[in-house]
């Protein structure tokens, strides 16, 4: 057996066998009664899904005619979709087949959470190639803004990242932006994914450093532009662009103060009238750097 290997799929059949109770309601309880997760690397995983037999009991939640093809995980705590597990490999495949992986959370046959390398997963068990990379967060359901490189829910949790994230987090979706752009890199812009860092960044009083970020890792550093384009042309095309992106983002930013403030009442929690722009690097909810200390520390 692999080590550190959950046994609630084995239980909840011991359990089928011993009282005739159904599978579905003894993996539940199986699974609840495991008190730590269990972790077990992307090689077991695959190795299990490539060498079980095919799963043949009676899907609950869809018929028989759309129900996906199965094998009894042990590792991830019931049957499981072979495809889903084939998906889930290939997203994890850059951090290699020794890379451990956690079940966060199993939902009997309607989906079951992954967590691996600083990622979180999916699982929908009533699809065949069904695999959604959630919120970093642990207990989201929402979506990330950007997969891997913005691993966030825009509703919630992106405006609760410090500023340094943030930074970080702006300056690899430029970058990534810029590989995207390669052949045409006036063209490149930050997208929506990147109007959602802003509307955190403004949330967080990071506006002035994220902006920044963002343009020097889609771009390429300011000073910088005559090294890294020769041709006298596509330099001013990109300066251009750099110009242009920064007012949009100052743009996107006053747009983002104005719901926050807006959401606020229009008034600090002091009872000042809010007022300040994004480039004064105060949270948007804030009257002054001193107002917003409180809050600042807190995160």
């Amino acid at each position: 057996m692999p080590r550190n290997q959950s046994t609630a799929a084995q239980r909840a059949r011991a359990a089928q066998r011993k009282t005739g109770a159904k599978y579905t309601a003894a993996l539940r309880q199986a699974t609840t009664a495991d008190a730590s997760p269990a972790v077990f690397s992307l090689r077991e995983l695959l190795a299990e899904c490539t060498t079980s037999p095919e799963w043949t009991g009676d899907h609950p939640e869809v018929d028989a005619e759309w129900a996906p093809r199965m094998f009894d995980s042990a590792l991830l705590g019931g049957p499981v979709p072979h495809k889903s597990v084939l998906l889930l490999t290939g997203a994890l495949a850059v951090l290699g087949l020794s890379a451990e992986l956690t079940v966060e959370a199993h939902h009997a046959f309607r989906a079951v959470v992954v967590a691996c390398g600083g990622r979180r997963f999916e699982l929908v068990l009533s699809q065949d190639d069904w695999v959604a990379e959630l919120c970093l967060i642990p207990g989201c359901k929402s979506l990330p803004v950007a997969e891997a490189l913005i691993p966030y829910c825009e509703r919630q949790h992106l405006a609760e990242r410090s500023e340094t994230e943030l930074a970080e987090m702006a300056w690899a979706w430029g970058n990534n932006r810029r590989q995207e752009f390669q052949s045409t890199p006036a063209a490149a812009h930050v997208g929506d994914q990147g109007d959602a860092l802003i509307a955190a960044a403004v949330a967080q009083g990071a506006f002035s450093k994220v902006a920044a970020e963002l343009v020097e890792g889609c771009y390429g550093g300011p000073d910088l532009i005559d090294d890294i384009y020769l041709n006298d042309a596509e330099a001013t095309a990109i300066r251009h662009a750099i110009d242009n992106e920064r007012l949009l983002l100052k743009e996107r930013a006053r747009s983002a103060a104005a719901h926050l403030r807006k959401l606020a009442g229009g008034l600090c929690v002091c009872g000042v009238t809010l007022f300040l722009a994004p480039e004064a690097d105060v949270p948007a909810q804030y009257c002054s750097v001193r107002c917003a200390s409180p809050a600042a520390t807190s995160t």
